[in-house]
């Protein structure tokens, strides 16, 4: 009954009716997904399963519904790509889905996080997206060791490809870069764990931390660090770890002009400033994702900007 776009996946009636009663009671994804691997699906094609009943529930109840009445089976063709979080329309009317709260979401009433080097304190916040900025994530000499750590390693940074997989250059990210391991060296364990601390993310799920330089007229332009199922190269992806659910960038100077961090769909921007972070969650238990999650690393017009990302995944990266 379910159709992709270059292969057939087809799915008992009773395994159809479990699915269609978990995912529209909200079950997550991680709840169904051994299930669905145990009868011989792989971890792409339970997503597209899945997020065809979130996308469509009743055309995908027709389906199973027919079958368990004798009649034909209908095909129901698959989502190639991410479900989308709805987001609110003008008239402010309520779209008819499972509210959205991503799974990586900093606790409303988190003002200090008590940490190694003293607390880190929530300068701002924005609900939606899930945006929050920290101060005194790493002091100022943190700051400088991770540079002189990283910096003898930089090479030009890629982005996804999304056809092949791997990374390759693109115009659209004109930075350097360098990924340190986790745990890599006793100050990159230490921010390790206090990465984790903060954000409540089990450093398990953290993808190494990549510390990256932006000249003079460097970027990073608009672009999502979720995963798109529709991409072939960003699909693999999901193998190790599954979906992106959050992103926190470190900035480790002072900017003396431009580098900023903006969310060109809510007119939000982020100034770098030393020992500073900003938090954005974006994928929630159903594996939606937030489309006003689209950011930007903004050109750099004076000086040079250095920051650490660190990209967290819904289970554990190796």
């Amino acid at each position: 009954m379910a159709e992709g776009k270059a292969m057939a996946m087809q799915l008992s009636v009773q395994v159809a009716s479990w699915l269609h009663a978990q995912v529209t009671g909200g079950a997550p994804l991680d709840q169904v997904l051994p299930a669905l691997l145990r009868q011989g699906f792989d971890e792409l094609q339970v997503r597209r399963i899945y997020n065809a009943v979130l996308s469509d529930p009743d055309g995908f109840k027709a389906g199973f519904s027919r079958a368990a009445a004798g009649q034909p089976a209908v095909a129901h063709r698959l989502p190639q790509g991410q479900v989308t979080a709805p987001v609110a329309p003008a008239d402010g009317t309520v779209p008819a889905q499972l509210p959205f709260h991503p799974v990586a979401m900093i606790p409303a009433d988190a003002r200090t996080i008590a940490c190694d080097h003293g607390g880190v304190h929530v300068a701002f916040r924005l609900q939606r997206p899930h945006v929050v900025l920290f101060e005194n994530v790493l002091t100022g000499e943190e700051c400088d060791a991770l540079v002189a750590e990283a910096g003898p390693r930089l090479q030009r940074a890629g982005v996804v490809d999304s056809e092949r997989g791997g990374s390759r250059i693109d115009e659209r990210r004109t930075s350097e870069l360098a990924v340190v391991r986790r745990g890599a060296s006793p100050l990159v364990a230490r921010l390790d764990a206090r990465i984790a601390a903060i954000t409540g993310v089990p450093l398990a799920q953290g993808e190494p931390l990549q510390v990256m330089r932006y000249g003079v007229g460097a970027e990073y332009q608009p672009h999502y660090d979720y995963f798109d199922l529709g991409r072939p190269g960003q699909a693999a992806h999901l193998r190790n770890g599954g979906q992106r659910i959050a992103s926190l960038v470190i900035y480790l100077n002072d900017v003396e002009a431009g580098g900023e961090t903006t969310f060109p769909r809510c007119a939000l921007s982020v100034g770098p400033r030393k020992g500073s972070a900003v938090f954005f969650a974006y994928t929630d238990a159903q594996s939606r994702t937030d489309p006003m999650s689209f950011h930007a690393g903004a050109p750099v017009t004076r000086g040079e900007k250095w920051i650490a990302t660190r990209w967290m995944r819904e289970r554990e990266f190796t």
